[in-house]
Protein backbone atom coordinates (compact mmCIF):
# COMPACT_ATOMS: atom_id res chain seq x y z
CA UNK A 1 0.00 0.00 0.00
CA UNK A 2 1.16 3.47 -0.71
CA UNK A 3 0.80 6.35 1.66
CA UNK A 4 -0.27 9.84 0.76
CA UNK A 5 2.76 11.33 -1.04
CA UNK A 6 1.90 14.77 0.35
CA UNK A 7 1.98 13.46 3.92
CA UNK A 8 5.25 13.05 5.77
CA UNK A 9 5.49 10.97 8.92
CA UNK A 10 7.68 13.80 10.20
CA UNK A 11 4.81 16.26 9.76
CA UNK A 12 2.96 15.58 12.99
CA UNK A 13 0.87 18.72 12.68
CA UNK A 14 -1.25 16.84 10.19
CA UNK A 15 -4.45 15.01 11.14
CA UNK A 16 -4.35 16.44 14.64
CA UNK A 17 -6.84 17.61 17.18
CA UNK A 18 -6.37 20.38 19.69
CA UNK A 19 -5.52 19.27 23.21
CA UNK A 20 -8.56 18.35 25.30
CA UNK A 21 -10.50 16.79 22.40
CA UNK A 22 -12.41 13.99 24.14
CA UNK A 23 -11.77 10.53 22.63
CA UNK A 24 -13.94 7.48 23.47
CA UNK A 25 -12.38 4.49 25.21
CA UNK A 26 -13.95 1.29 26.59
CA UNK A 27 -13.95 3.03 30.00
CA UNK A 28 -15.33 6.44 29.03
CA UNK A 29 -13.66 9.45 27.46
CA UNK A 30 -10.10 10.68 27.68
CA UNK A 31 -8.28 13.82 26.48
CA UNK A 32 -6.40 13.05 23.24
CA UNK A 33 -3.05 14.18 24.64
CA UNK A 34 -3.36 11.66 27.53
CA UNK A 35 -3.07 8.55 25.32
CA UNK A 36 0.02 6.40 25.52
CA UNK A 37 1.03 3.58 23.16
CA UNK A 38 -0.79 0.41 24.28
CA UNK A 39 -3.82 2.20 25.81
CA UNK A 40 -7.24 0.80 24.95
CA UNK A 41 -9.42 2.85 22.64
CA UNK A 42 -12.75 2.37 20.88
CA UNK A 43 -12.25 1.92 17.15
CA UNK A 44 -15.16 1.92 14.75
CA UNK A 45 -16.05 0.39 11.41
CA UNK A 46 -18.65 2.02 9.18
CA UNK A 47 -20.88 0.52 6.52
CA UNK A 48 -23.59 2.15 4.40
CA UNK A 49 -26.72 -0.05 4.40
CA UNK A 50 -29.88 1.10 2.61
CA UNK A 51 -28.71 4.72 2.77
CA UNK A 52 -27.96 4.59 6.52
CA UNK A 53 -24.52 4.56 8.13
CA UNK A 54 -24.14 1.56 10.45
CA UNK A 55 -21.31 1.74 12.99
CA UNK A 56 -19.67 -1.17 14.80
CA UNK A 57 -17.37 -0.53 17.75
CA UNK A 58 -14.47 -2.70 18.80
CA UNK A 59 -11.61 -2.33 21.22
CA UNK A 60 -8.18 -1.54 19.79
CA UNK A 61 -4.83 -0.44 21.13
CA UNK A 62 -3.15 2.89 20.50
CA UNK A 63 -0.08 2.28 18.31
CA UNK A 64 0.91 5.92 17.81
CA UNK A 65 0.47 8.93 20.08
CA UNK A 66 2.39 12.12 19.54
CA UNK A 67 1.83 15.81 19.85
CA UNK A 68 3.33 19.20 20.39
CA UNK A 69 2.65 22.09 22.73
CA UNK A 70 2.99 25.03 20.38
CA UNK A 71 3.76 28.51 21.53
CA UNK A 72 3.39 29.65 17.91
CA UNK A 73 0.12 30.07 16.10
CA UNK A 74 -0.94 27.19 13.85
CA UNK A 75 -3.57 27.27 11.08
CA UNK A 76 -6.57 25.11 11.98
CA UNK A 77 -10.17 24.48 11.04
CA UNK A 78 -12.90 25.37 13.53
CA UNK A 79 -16.11 23.35 13.08
CA UNK A 80 -19.33 24.41 14.76
CA UNK A 81 -21.84 21.53 14.69
CA UNK A 82 -25.50 21.31 15.69
CA UNK A 83 -27.20 18.00 16.51
CA UNK A 84 -30.88 17.17 15.97
CA UNK A 85 -31.73 18.39 19.49
CA UNK A 86 -30.10 21.77 18.80
CA UNK A 87 -27.03 21.12 20.97
CA UNK A 88 -23.81 22.69 19.76
CA UNK A 89 -20.46 20.89 19.46
CA UNK A 90 -17.14 22.42 18.47
CA UNK A 91 -14.09 20.77 16.98
CA UNK A 92 -10.67 22.32 16.39
CA UNK A 93 -8.52 20.28 14.01
CA UNK A 94 -6.03 20.37 11.16
CA UNK A 95 -7.25 20.98 7.61
CA UNK A 96 -6.61 17.35 6.62
CA UNK A 97 -8.42 15.73 9.55
CA UNK A 98 -10.78 13.16 8.01
CA UNK A 99 -14.47 12.88 8.88
CA UNK A 100 -17.26 10.44 8.01
CA UNK A 101 -20.20 12.10 6.26
CA UNK A 102 -23.79 10.87 6.66
CA UNK A 103 -23.70 9.65 3.03
CA UNK A 104 -20.97 7.12 3.96
CA UNK A 105 -18.18 9.06 2.28
CA UNK A 106 -15.08 10.64 3.85
CA UNK A 107 -13.78 14.18 3.55
CA UNK A 108 -10.98 16.25 5.07
CA UNK A 109 -11.98 19.22 7.23
CA UNK A 110 -10.73 21.62 4.54
CA UNK A 111 -13.46 20.39 2.16
CA UNK A 112 -16.35 20.55 4.62
CA UNK A 113 -19.08 23.13 4.10
CA UNK A 114 -22.00 24.46 6.16
CA UNK A 115 -25.10 22.36 5.55
CA UNK A 116 -23.23 19.07 5.17
CA UNK A 117 -23.80 16.41 7.81
CA UNK A 118 -21.20 14.43 9.74
CA UNK A 119 -21.93 11.27 11.74
CA UNK A 120 -22.13 11.14 15.53
CA UNK A 121 -21.21 8.12 17.64
CA UNK A 122 -24.75 6.70 17.35
CA UNK A 123 -24.66 6.90 13.55
CA UNK A 124 -26.98 9.91 13.45
CA UNK A 125 -26.43 13.06 11.38
CA UNK A 126 -24.95 16.17 12.93
CA UNK A 127 -25.20 19.36 10.89
CA UNK A 128 -22.20 21.52 10.08
CA UNK A 129 -23.27 25.01 11.09
CA UNK A 130 -19.98 26.73 10.21
CA UNK A 131 -16.45 25.99 9.02
CA UNK A 132 -13.79 28.59 9.72
CA UNK A 133 -10.07 28.68 9.13
CA UNK A 134 -8.13 30.46 11.80
CA UNK A 135 -5.10 30.60 14.03
CA UNK A 136 -4.66 28.43 17.10
CA UNK A 137 -2.05 28.63 19.82
CA UNK A 138 -1.85 25.53 21.97
CA UNK A 139 -1.30 21.80 21.99
CA UNK A 140 -1.93 19.60 18.97
CA UNK A 141 -1.99 15.77 19.13
CA UNK A 142 -2.38 12.71 16.86
CA UNK A 143 -3.21 9.09 17.64
CA UNK A 144 -3.59 5.84 15.66
CA UNK A 145 -4.94 2.40 16.38
CA UNK A 146 -3.12 -0.88 15.85
CA UNK A 147 -5.73 -2.13 13.33
CA UNK A 148 -4.42 -3.41 10.00
CA UNK A 149 -5.17 -1.03 7.15
CA UNK A 150 -6.90 -2.31 4.02
CA UNK A 151 -8.63 -0.25 1.38
CA UNK A 152 -11.30 0.95 3.84
CA UNK A 153 -10.71 2.61 7.23
CA UNK A 154 -12.35 -0.04 9.44
CA UNK A 155 -10.70 0.05 12.85
CA UNK A 156 -9.26 3.50 12.12
CA UNK A 157 -12.38 5.52 12.93
CA UNK A 158 -12.51 7.09 16.37
CA UNK A 159 -14.97 9.22 18.29
CA UNK A 160 -13.76 12.74 19.10
CA UNK A 161 -16.20 15.04 20.91
CA UNK A 162 -18.97 12.57 19.94
CA UNK A 163 -18.13 12.76 16.18
CA UNK A 164 -16.72 9.96 13.99
CA UNK A 165 -13.31 10.91 12.63
CA UNK A 166 -10.26 9.18 11.17
CA UNK A 167 -7.06 8.41 13.05
CA UNK A 168 -3.55 9.39 11.90
CA UNK A 169 -3.06 6.14 9.94
CA UNK A 170 -6.23 6.84 7.95
CA UNK A 171 -4.68 10.14 6.85
CA UNK A 172 -1.53 8.35 5.69
CA UNK A 173 -3.54 5.81 3.65
CA UNK A 174 -6.35 8.10 2.46
CA UNK A 175 -5.16 7.88 -1.16
CA UNK A 176 -5.84 4.10 -1.06
CA UNK A 177 -9.50 4.65 -0.27
CA UNK A 178 -11.75 3.77 -3.23
CA UNK A 179 -12.91 6.93 -5.04
CA UNK A 180 -16.55 6.08 -4.36
CA UNK A 181 -15.85 6.54 -0.63
CA UNK A 182 -14.30 10.01 -1.05
CA UNK A 183 -16.49 13.09 -1.04
CA UNK A 184 -15.74 15.09 -4.16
Amino acid sequence: MKTNPNQSVNNLNSNDFAYSARISTPNGEKDIQSFQIGDSILAFSAKLESGTVKLTASQAKVSFSNGIESKKQTRVIYLNLIDSQGSSKNITCSADQLFLLINGKYAPASQLQPGQELVNKEGNPINIESVKTGSFKGGIHSISTNAAFGDIPNGHLLVANDIIMGDFSFQLYFDNLPDELKQS
